[in-house]
């Protein structure tokens, strides 16, 4: 009785462990089709300087009230500074630009392929030694997606073709910040990063909307209030504080195989929200993409297996 109480109790534990990622994963997965709603009514520069500006006053009110509000040490601020830039910055507004040309849950996906980055760059900037299943989870991720962008090359959509280089462009800026990361391992940002981080992104991208876009319209930003509240405080702010948390008490792979049902339920939710239909390609490539991701997660694992 003792034995089952106790393995009773570690499920839940783990379940109770689980529930705070998965609501995370469902919140980040709709993410995509509310964006593209904002974008009818305000610029991308606009939009994604109001979402981190709203998620750095929340989080300064959410840490300041559980009392883990502080500023970053001196090893901390370059890589608060490369999230803020290039995780934030630049992912974001390179997504929201290329929803002006390509359906949100294609997005998503193409969006989501820091796979094809991260391990080229890895070995190529921190002279790690990929093994073979790493290589081959990047091969996977590739041919994901290549199927994903042959449609559009096919028939040279120009637009399309705009839009989905901007998306590798922003998982470019994802995995360079993932490097940043890696590369000093030392140093780990906790929740406590979050409002400088998003301090950090708000600051060139309300410049950049300045200088291209000029002044905001108060009056389409009141109006898309409930989108603001979505992108910035909910999906950006509070999410990001409870996925660090439980992510740090969850095994990687379990953590970045969870992460895959960002782009599925974008794509599900886009195909609700905005009758975007889901392709053989998007379906395929989404498919090749995962399985990347997968055989990346359990790499470590299997490659311990075959050393027994």
């Amino acid at each position: 009785m003792p034995a089952q109480a106790s393995a009773s109790a570690s499920q839940a534990a783990g379940l109770k462990t689980l529930l705070p990622l998965i609501g995370a994963v469902v919140i980040w997965g709709g993410n995509w089709p509310v964006m593209k709603l904002g974008l009818a009514h305000v610029s991308p520069l606009w939009f994604a300087a109001l979402r981190f500006g709203s998620a750095a006053l929340i989080s300064i009110v959410v840490l300041g009230a559980l009392r883990r509000l502080r500023l970053p040490s001196r090893q901390e601020w370059p890589l608060v500074i490369s999230v803020g830039l290039l995780q934030m910055a630049a992912f974001t507004a390179l997504a929201l630009w290329a929803l002006q040309y390509v359906a949100p849950g294609r997005a998503s996906v193409v969006a989501y392929a820091t796979a094809i980055w991260v391990i080229p760059l890895s070995a190529l900037v921190l002279g790690e030694r990929p093994s073979r299943l790493q290589w081959l989870a990047t091969a996977f991720s590739y041919a994901g997606i290549a199927v994903i962008l042959a449609p559009a090359l096919a028939d040279w959509q120009w637009h399309t073709v705009t839009g989905l280089t901007m998306l590798l462009g922003a998982s470019l800026a994802w995995a360079a910040s993932i490097i940043h990361l890696r590369a000093h391992r030392a140093v780990r940002l906790g929740a406590e990063m979050i409002p400088w981080e998003c301090a950090v992104a708000t600051v060139p991208l309300v410049l950049l909307a300045l200088c291209r876009d000029g002044a905001p319209d108060p009056a389409a930003m009141a109006g898309i209030w409930p989108v603001i509240f979505y992108t910035g405080p909910l999906a950006t702010a509070l999410t990001f504080i409870v996925v660090l948390n439980v992510t740090q008490s969850l095994p990687p792979a379990a953590t970045s195989i969870a992460m895959l049902g960002v782009p599925l339920l974008g794509l599900v939710l886009s195909a609700a929200a905005w009758h975007e239909r889901i392709s053989a390609d998007l379906s395929i490539g989404l498919a090749l993409i995962g399985l990347g991701v997968v055989t990346t997660a359990l790499a470590p694992r299997l490659g311990r297996l075959a050393a027994r």
